[in-house]
């Protein structure tokens, strides 16, 4: 298929898609994809980024020696969308699922494609060493926070994290956080799990004796609006002291995902993000949402 945005499926609808590649984190982010494309009732787009070398150009004649290797590259793309394909359908037999052997660097076809998606999935990676922290992909990392769209870094689970609790939601108390608490109630409810708030002061803030009863009263604010629209989400709030990044994974290594809010897009990854969110991108054990500004309804 050409283009180099998704397609839209019936109804305008945008799609979310998925970045494809042979790691076993790509086939948790497919998971994911397909279960947020049935559950909001939008088409799934599988699509898989092929960087050619330099010279090397996918229309080599024939006869040249590197047509042979431009051939098997090409089929193995395909098999990794099909593979895909059958595991997103298998998943969801009903589902609208389209895909895209695309041309070019992963990163330009991936950004291009989020400029008509509802979402943007990714997978990610750990390293071996047995103190490491989840590592995503230098896409994904480079990525995070420029689409219009929100985008999802998905890992591949480790033993002791089921995945299979609650939506976590950082509040800063920020303007960039409130379509990030939409996306989390929204999940929250297609997922019909609970909701867990979570505000995170800095140590220096310890010893005020005010300071869990300010929290729980922000916490209240922000969540006042989105608490009527979704009655049936059940909603918890806690207040930790300690580093963002750290608290905020630490509370999400059982969850579903972890929802943080971004800046809008920017040239700079530091201005988007801001230094908890560029941390919890190397950091988060448990899918890690990304929401930009104005990205709630796509």
């Amino acid at each position: 298929m050409n283009g180099s945005t998704a397609p839209t499926g019936a109804g305008g609808r945008h799609p979310v898609v998925v970045g494809v590649s042979r790691s076993e984190a790509s086939r948790w982010a497919v998971r994911w994809a397909s279960d947020e494309a049935a559950w909001r009732g939008l088409p799934l787009h599988l699509l898989h980024a092929q960087d050619w070398p330099t010279g090397i150009s996918p229309q080599t004649d024939a006869e040249r020696p590197e047509h042979h290797w431009i051939v098997a590259l090409r089929a193995h793309g395909e098999e990794l969308l099909e593979s895909a394909r059958l595991l997103a359908s298998e998943r969801h037999p009903e589902l609208e699922i389209d895909t895209r052997l695309a041309e070019g660097r992963p990163v330009r076809v991936l950004r291009e494609s989020a400029e008509n998606a509802a979402q943007l999935v990714l997978g990610g990676r750990h390293l071996a060493e047995p103190q490491a922290t989840l590592m995503i992909a230098s896409k994904g990392a480079s990525l995070v926070g420029h689409p219009p769209c929100p985008v999802v870094l998905v890992p591949e689970p480790e033993p002791d994290t089921s995945g299979s609790g609650p939506v976590v939601v950082g509040i800063d108390g920020s303007a960039a956080c409130e379509a990030a608490i939409g996306f989390a109630f929204e999940e929250a409810a297609l997922g019909q799990v609970d909701l867990q708030a979570v505000e995170v002061r800095r140590p220096r803030e310890a010893d005020r004796p005010d300071l869990v009863e300010e929290s729980l009263l922000d916490l209240s604010e922000s969540l006042a609006g989105w608490r009527e629209k979704y009655p049936d989400v059940r909603v918890r709030h806690e207040v930790l002291t300690g580093d963002p990044a750290q608290m905020l994974s630490t509370a999400a290594r059982h969850a579903r995902c972890l929802v943080i809010g971004s800046r809008g897009r920017g040239g700079f990854q530091g201005l988007v993000l801001g230094s908890t969110g560029r941390v919890l991108v190397n950091r988060c054990h448990s899918p890690l949402v990304v929401v930009p500004p104005g990205s709630l309804g796509r």
